[in-house]
């Protein structure tokens, strides 16, 4: 096998790790706060992940329980509790015992965390446009048919790997 195609994978690899999410710059928050903002408001996973839709609205209104977000982005009780309490310190999010069950505690947005929310997706929106603009919408339609592709081979190869491990256990 070619060691200098191995090596152009792993760079090529660690190079597009470093592209990340588009991301206003200028904000005080961290992606995965962010990303349980997203939650809270209802925009995740499926419409966030799956399908772009210019008219996707958040619900900024909405409460949701502390345990349904550590589900839905499956995370441990102590990481949501961080992050909320990051979140809370900004003004960006307020946790309130919920009437009915009092073990409960529900979350929402606060006018800051839906501004910030808003702001994020509409800088991601742009960077997105242009991206797809300068790329090719088919050429990066093949690009993520050949990522997850490759994605779905080494899965394949990790799970071969796992059972033939235990096999000789």
């Amino acid at each position: 096998m070619d060691s200098t195609l191995k090596e152009q994978l792993i760079r090529t690899m660690m190079r597009f790790r470093k592209i990340g999410m588009p991301f206003p710059p200028d904000l005080d928050i961290r992606m995965g706060e962010l990303m349980v903002m997203n939650g809270i408001a209802g925009h995740f996973p499926k419409r966030m992940h799956h399908e772009h839709n210019e008219n996707c609205q958040f619900d900024v209104h909405r409460k949701i329980f502390v345990s349904d977000l550590q589900k839905m982005h499956h995370i441990t009780k102590p990481a949501i509790s961080q992050m909320l309490n990051g979140l809370e310190k900004k003004g960006y999010v307020r946790r309130e015992m919920d009437k009915d069950d009092r073990r409960k505690i529900t979350v929402t947005l606060t006018e800051p965390g839906k501004e910030i929310l808003y702001k994020t997706k509409s800088y991601t929106d742009r960077m997105l446009d242009e991206t797809i603009e300068r790329y090719g919408e088919e050429n990066l339609k093949q690009l993520i048919s050949l990522f997850n592709r490759l994605i779905d081979v080494n899965d394949e190869i990790k799970k071969e790997y796992e059972q033939s491990s235990r096999k000789e256990k």
